[in-house]
């Protein structure tokens, strides 16, 4: 039962009767030794927990209100015993959904909040909108499945998993005297995927747009990025694949990679998960092998190669937020695009690194409580202002 406590498999009923039967001194030794030991088989785990962040969880409502509803009495858990449990039942009970890599502790808790949108004005603000070369706007996120329109006798379709899809089965490319172009913008929130006219695959993040042909040019595949994506490319020696990302240039023949390139980003970024990338900016070129990335600093001529984590880069597209030592700065800009929200700082120091893996579809407010658990930063919200302090 513990077990499925820590593994966040345990049933309303299940939880009660674990609580019953932390109510009895006799089995406080066992409950230790089986808290302790499922806690250290996490490959996050370092030993107890950290004294701040004890106290932040023992002293938290959820907390009181698990245990203390079928436990009133709980001066016979030794203080060993009390912290794995606080830690357990607070994590897999409260919807904490996030875990914090310097504190040791780890959780990877889905939950069914939905988050909740935020309306502006302008059709743009909280829909993924596909714009046609006539101006025309289709609004995808409401449409049905099913013919959406056409361009030049391309027909553009939305399949019942809500991908975009261009058939070009009925056009003949060679006719064409110039290239129309399409664009697909995704609101905070919000992904999105199409297929291209010539089979690639393009996963688009939060608050991002993609231009692109209706049908390539016989001599090359160019879109336009603004944000960020993942692209799983179509092969084809003949006719290279290129992705315009602010001031960087990726060509590929056939592969998979991740760009971003925010405009408030600092770094424009190119991570290479299978196949070959040429990364280019003026006269500075880089080759790619997989898990190496070219970077792009504003302000520089020269790109530089790094290696990266593959979680930490996809995260986004298999719907989480991960972290591990950034600083809270460039963590609030993600959460920012997500959650559509202002972020202002006050009295913090943006180097201050946090580390954790949340579910983006649970609430802002579960994020930033969690965070808040570090004991190290305090979140105030205001409508969509959000500030940070210490």
């Amino acid at each position: 039962m513990l077990q499925l406590l820590l593994t966040n498999k345990i049933t309303e009923q299940e939880l009660a009767e674990l609580s019953i039967i932390m109510q009895q001194p006799e089995n406080s030794a066992a409950i230790e030794a089986s808290m302790k030991q499922s806690w250290q088989s996490d490959e996050h785990a370092e030993g107890e927990l950290p004294n701040h962040i004890y106290e932040s969880i023992i002293k938290d409502q959820r907390f009181l209100d698990v245990v203390t509803e079928t436990s009133p009495k709980r001066s016979w858990l030794g203080q060993m015993a009390l912290r794995y449990a606080v830690a357990a039942i607070i994590l897999a009970c409260c919807s904490l959904g996030f875990y914090f890599y310097n504190a040791g502790i780890s959780t990877n808790v889905k939950h069914n909040n939905q988050q909740a949108l935020h309306k502006e004005n302008g059709l743009e603000s909280n829909h993924v909108v596909l714009t046609l070369s006539n101006g025309e706007k289709i609004v995808l996120d409401q449409s049905a499945n099913g013919q959406l329109g056409k361009e030049r006798n391309a027909l553009i379709s939305k399949t019942k998993d809500g991908q975009i899809v261009y058939d070009l089965s009925s056009i003949n490319v060679e006719a064409n005297d110039h290239l129309i172009y399409n664009t697909i913008t995704t609101p905070a929130g919000s992904t999105y995927q199409l297929i291209l006219s010539d089979g690639t695959k393009a996963w688009l993040n939060a608050k991002s747009t993609l231009k692109f042909p209706v049908a390539f040019s016989k001599t090359d595949r160019k879109v336009v990025l603004e944000g960020e994506a993942y692209f799983e490319v179509t092969p084809n020696q003949s006719k290279p694949f290129l992705v315009e990302a602010r001031a960087m240039q990726i060509q590929v023949l056939g592969t998979h990679f991740n760009v971003a390139s925010y405009p408030d980003d600092q770094v424009v970024r190119a991570s290479l998960v299978e196949g070959a990338i040429k990364a280019k900016h003026g006269q500075s070129t880089l080759l790619l092998k997989p898990g190496e990335q070219a970077n792009l600093k504003n302000g520089t001529t020269v790109l530089d190669k790094t290696k990266f984590n593959l979680e930490e880069v996809t995260d986004w597209k298999n719907g989480y937020f991960i972290f591990r030592d950034e600083p809270i700065t460039e963590i609030m800009k993600k959460v920012s695009r997500w959650y559509n929200i202002d972020v202002v700082y006050k009295g913090v120091n943006g180097n201050q690194a946090f580390g954790g893996k949340y579910v983006k579809s649970n609430s802002l407010e579960e994020l930033l409580s969690s965070l808040e658990l570090t004991g190290t930063v305090k979140f105030k919200i205001d409508g969509r202002r959000v500030t940070v302090m210490l």
